[in-house]
């Protein structure tokens, strides 16, 4: 703001020392680029609490297993509105700018939370949420959109999340949480996505694990009453077999009971009724009975059976779930198989099972049953965020059409075990697809799109791990593992688990035996995948694959009493029905298509997950561990991609469209071509910027800046030039609404003055009142800076430069014996602020021809200090301020002063004190400092200091320093300052300020004489042929000229009157002139919008048509899966 020349301390913000940088903010500026750089930088910086870092736009987050008290109110309200490069690396600062830009660019964004269980996800993505839900406005139907998606984290949390051996809070399913924005910014709607439950986990918790957290909180939390009538009396998990398995029953700081309190309230707030709560806890119990069915072995015939050992617990799940006990039990110990008779007839027979099939059947049903009740409880949370339910509940226009939206992926992360199977193939392929998003968007895409456009670069090279994508997921020209998998569960539906296992292992090592990532050992097989090698058992692939229950068990289940159990299986079952269902794996598929292409519709914005150590120790970095992940997660090319490009790239429409009223050429109104007007933005704004010049560079149809700094620089120019508009907008609103007030405020002042036959100067007939004549933006800056100081209310109802009479030593030439200096008078809500403007010379440089002039505070009233206004009954602009007195304090405040033990270096440099760096007080803050920030003097009355201290460079200008005491003011706006004081003074306090006229008045001084600005003179008014002001020691003399006429004000106010109307006819045609021309550029930048974005999706759509003609050319002819399935292993045989 320029408030202090080159020799004079600056104005900062008095309490907020500068931030310490640990380390480096964002890796692309280490010295050196390499992996054990990058982990030095994380581990001095985790050392010191500070757990965040860039790499560019991507944010790096290390566990740091404890709790940090970053994430409250205040921590978030000092990321708002604030660019990414002036606050520290924070997930606030993701989520701002990514919530900022989709306003900004009306474009989708996603976040994309990615790394190893354990290493944060969850918790990034809750503090996301909870970012964004605190920034996006407010209203009772937006606050129930946020409260609602707010809750489903817990909500979700309990039903899918459990205590694994690397997380005690591990999320065992994927979700994608998408929420609806209206053009405001306020949140309209969502919609949650879930991704492969781990439903393994309900029948079989790995040792040292829990079962998912619902079952512990409600056997911790349900009332007794409640756990009788739900057969849970027993209580404890040791009794419930599924639970008892991993013998873990507790959590560290894990409260079950009060956790099961918050998912209830959670279920309630995401419009989840009572009965059916009811009915999602009796489900739960029932899975948990279900686990308690024991089978023994029984011969049937020449067959190995089984029969069900204890009726007790299947008795009970039965009735709990609305099932028949006697069917489901036959179920269970009896499997129906089909098969195609000559002639096309099916027939049916019954084979047994034995303990093993038996107890597989039940776990079966388990897990679809929980899995079916987790997508109710997805599906209850979309009901509640469902726009197009909102609109027609409330009789709204809302089209999700029109709206944008952000997307947030927490997702599990990347999985080796000691034992690896279908699920962990599942998961592992997930981060694989979202690998190659990251690689396609931060490390391909980037460099392709450089080269594309024209601009110099030099390539990087990485790992692209599309190949270990394919090896899972290709259809052609080599099946994938997964269409390997669906053909052999397909062509082997009637046969046991164990064999269609054994025959894929066999098919698929068969296919992909010699590709570079995929090895067999026994009866496992080995993926190198991106961050890592992993084995997996191949036991239960096929059984996973299935994803089914038999026909005649889900027959069954069909035909529930249960409400919840017929809501979540709907499906009429055909026992004739010959189609498999789809398999998981196809399913998984599909829904990671789909994620994918959501991703890509929208711009992602990234956080990278690092977990510290598998020991979840605090204060603990793990370097073995971390290396791993900084190689796998491709931090260091991330790193080499970000120093070598460019921070900013966008297309030259968006660009205008973003910049254009930077430029005169382009703002109001451009019709040249988008490049044309990129170019002329880029020439205003290099006057201002001149660092443009070398960092930008223009493609063929983008424009690329360098550095993130001089891309934020150009952002606030236009926050600068958006701020005037505003500035000029507001100005003219408060104008526009203030000026009936006001008008009947100078009628009432009219009055008063004919009253007391006050005369009146030519230059106040009709002035009309605008309370803001402060011009010069620099002292506008320096005067908010005075008031947020202060932490004062920023409504501000008069500002404007007036002057002040102050005592002189002596006479003047011209006889005066006062002067009259110059004040900045505002007046707010609760305050008055009369501050001095000095004007510095440029002595020390002949080159600068103008010094931004410094702004100081001189006193600062309560309006309830102020008792009485005086005026003349003279023509004149003088009026008086009577305040009330304080007497002096007989010693110091020093109650904010720090302890003199309590620090040991300077609380601004940092230096320590010493023989040669002595320590002060400064007297203003209590603070201590070294003489090199603590060397001005000034008189500090408000705390008792009445001859000068010492105080801190900071604070010269912030406080006050004159003392109470009536004032001497002048100003030609004296009429508006005094009825704005009466008004402001009656809101405030409700009390009723006198304005006097006396030709005569005695000022009372301050009570320490010598600190006194005002005059000790008897003041008289005399009207003369002159304005002068004479006088001796004893009174000041104010000679004024006389006023104007009586028919000369009568005149004048039918004049204005007239003018008036012809003002608002005028803006009232003005208004509709300009609404028009504002609709037809609206439809041509519309227009020029579909245009470009037409353009760009028929370039997509050949692109995309020139590769599937390639694909062709190499591939021959397309075949079903199937069919080339065989031929290929019909080759290899012959091989």
């Amino acid at each position: 703001m320029g408030r202090r020349k080159a020799s004079a301390a600056k104005h900062a913000t008095l309490f907020s020392d500068e931030r310490v940088v640990v380390g480096v903010d964002d890796l692309v500026l280490l010295s050196s680029v390499s992996e054990t750089s990058i982990l030095e930088n994380l581990k001095m910086r985790h050392a010191a609490d500070v757990i965040y870092s860039y790499i560019g736009h991507v944010l790096v987050v290390v566990n740091p297993y404890k709790w940090l008290d970053i994430y409250g109110e205040d921590s978030m309200r000092s990321y708002m509105h604030k660019a990414r490069i002036d606050v520290a690396p924070h997930v606030f600062a993701t989520a701002e700018e990514t919530y900022r830009t989709m306003l900004s660019e009306e474009d989708n964004q996603c976040v994309i939370i990615s790394g190893e269980s354990g290493a944060g996800k969850t918790e990034a993505s809750k503090q996301i949420q909870n970012y964004i839900a605190g920034v996006s406005g407010s209203g009772a139907g937006v606050d129930k959109v946020k409260r609602t998606f707010l809750e489903s984290n817990p909500l979700l949390e309990a039903f899918g999340n459990a205590k694994t051996l690397r997380n005690n809070n591990s999320s065992r399913f994927g979700k994608y949480f998408e929420l609806f924005f209206d053009s405001a910014g306020q949140p309209q709607g969502g919609k949650v996505t879930n991704y492969l439950l781990e439903k393994s986990r309900v029948v079989k918790p790995g040792k040292g694990e829990r079962n998912f957290h619902i079952f512990y909180q409600v056997l911790a939390g349900l009332p007794s009453t409640a756990k009788q009538k739900m057969h849970l009396d027993r209580g404890r998990p040791e009794a419930f077999q599924y639970l008892k398995a991993s013998e873990c029953y507790d959590v560290d700081d894990v409260n079950d009971a009060q956790d099961f309190e918050e998912t209830m309230a959670a279920m309630q707030h995401v419009g989840i009724k009572r009965k059916q709560i009811e009915l999602v806890i009796q489900t739960l119990a029932a899975v948990l009975q279900i686990g308690n069915v024991q089978f023994q072995s029984e011969t049937v015939g020449d067959a190995e059976g089984s029969s069900v050992r204890d009726r007790e617990s299947l008795q009970i799940a039965c009735e709990l779930l609305g099932l028949d006990a006697v069917r489901l039990e036959h179920a269970l110990c009896y499997k129906l198989l089909q098969t195609m008779a000559p002639g096309g007839k099916i027939e049916s027979y019954e084979v047994p099972q034995n303990m093993s099939q038996a107890k597989a059947q039940r776990d079966s049903i388990a897990k679809v049953v929980y899995d079916r009740l987790f997508d109710f409880l997805v599906e209850r949370v979309n009901h509640a965020l469902d726009i197009e339910k909102k609109a027609e509940k409330h009789g709204e226009n809302l089209d999700i059409d029109d709206m944008t939206k952000i997307g947030i992926l927490d997702i599990y992360g990347f999985e080796i075990f000691d034992q690896n199977g279908f699920e962990q193939f599942c998961i592992n392929y997930v981060n694989e697809k979202l690998q190659q998003i990251f690689i396609e968007l931060t490390l391909k895409s980037e460099q392709e799109e450089y080269a594309r456009e024209g601009i110099g670069w030099s390539p990087i090279p990485f790992f692209n791990n599309k190949v270990v994508c394919d090896l899972i997921e290709a259809r052609r020209p080599t099946p994938g593992i997964f269409l390997v998998l669906d053909d052999t569960v397909k062509t082997m539906h009637s046969r046991q688990g164990d064999s269609v296992d054994a025959n894929f292992l066999e098919k698929v090592a068969g296919i992909h035996g010699s590709h570079p990532h995929f090895s067999k050992r026994g009866k496992t097989f080995e993926i190198k995948h991106y961050a890592g090698d992993v084995q997996y058992s191949i036991e239960g692939f096929g059984d996973s694959n299935k994803d089914s229950l038999s026909k005649d068990i889900a027959l069954i289940i069909s035909e529930t009493s249960n409400k919840l159990m017929r809501y979540i299986f709907p499906e009429e079952i055909d026992l004739n029905d010959k189609r498999m269902a789809n398999t998981a794996g196809y399913k998984m598929r599909t829904q990671c298509d789909a994620l994918v292409t959501a991703l890509m519709d929208c711009t992602p914005h990234y956080v990278r997950c690092i977990k510290s150590n598998d020991q979840k120790q605090s204060n603990k970095i793990d370097d073995r561990r971390v290396i791993h992940q900084i190689k796998y997660l491709g931090l260091l090319e991330n790193v080499k991609v970000r120093r070598a490009g460019y921070a900013y790239r966008g297309d030259y429409g968006r660009f205008v469209d973003r910049f254009w009223l930077l430029s005169k050429e382009t703002y109001p109104e451009f019709r040249g071509s988008d490049k044309k007007g990129t170019q002329a933005v880029l020439r205003a704004a290099t006057k201002l910027l001149p660092q443009l010049e070398n960092e930008v560079q223009l493609g063929k149809t983008m424009v690329f800046i360098q550095t993130p700094e001089t891309f934020f620089e150009l952002e606030k120019l236009r926050e600068k030039k958006l701020g005037s508009f505003a500035m000029r907008i507001q100005k003219a609103w408060k104008k526009y609404f203030g000026c009936r007030h006001l008008l009947q405020l100078s009628h009432d002042i009219t009055k008063l003055y004919t009253s007391n036959n006050k005369q009146r100067q030519r230059v106040s007939i009709y002035r009309p009142f605008d309370g803001d004549y402060l011009r010069d933006n620099t002292i506008r800056e320096a005067v908010m800076e005075i008031i947020q100081h202060n932490k004062d209310s920023e409504k501000i109802v008069f500002m404007d430069e007036i002057e002040k009479v102050c005592p002189m030593a002596g006479i003047s030439p011209e006889g005066s014996p006062v002067a009259v200096m110059g004040r900045i008078f505002v007046i707010t809500d609760q305050f008055v602020y009369l501050m001095e403007k000095r004007t510095w010379h440029p002595i020390l440089d002949p080159k600068s021809t103008w010094v931004p002039p410094l702004v100081y505070l001189r006193r600062r009233l309560q309006l309830t200090a102020i008792e009485e206004i005086t005026m003349s009954t003279l023509a004149d602009p003088y009026f008086v301020l009577k305040v009330r007195q304080e007497p002096l304090l007989v010693e110091p405040n020093k109650s904010n002063w720090v302890d003199n033990k309590s620090t040991m270096v300077c609380m601004a440099t940092g230096r320590k004190f010493g023989l040669f760096n002595r320590r002060h007080h400064c007297r203003y803050t209590g603070k201590i400092y070294c003489s090199d920030v603590c060397k001005q003097l000034e008189v500090v009355p408000d705390l008792g200091f009445y001859t000068p201290v010492r105080v801190s460079d900071k604070v010269l200008g912030l406080m006050c320093t004159e003392m109470p005491e009536d004032q001497l003011l002048v100003s030609e706006k004296k009429t508006e300052i005094a009825v704005t004081l009466v008004d402001a003074i009656r809101s405030l306090a409700n009390v009723a300020t006198p304005i006097s006229f006396s030709d005569s008045t005695l000022l009372r001084r301050a009570a320490n004489a010598r600190l006194s600005k005002t005059p000790s003179q008897q003041i008289q008014f005399v009207s003369s042929g002159h304005d002068i002001i004479r006088g001796d020691a004893n009174s000041v003399q104010i000679q004024v000229a006389p006023g104007v006429p009586d028919e000369y004000i009568r005149k004048r106010r039918k004049r204005e009157k007239t003018r008036r109307k012809r003002r608002e006819k005028q803006r009232e045609e003005e208004l509709v002139v300009r609404a028009q021309r504002q609709e037809q550029r609206g439809r041509e930048r519309e227009a020029e919008r579909l245009r470009r974005k037409s353009t760009k999706a028929s370039m997509e759509s050949a692109r995309k048509f020139g590769e599937n003609v390639h694909s062709t050319a190499t591939n021959g002819s397309v075949v079903g899966a199937n069919s080339e399935l065989a031929a290929i292993l019909a080759r290899r045989r012959g091989v």
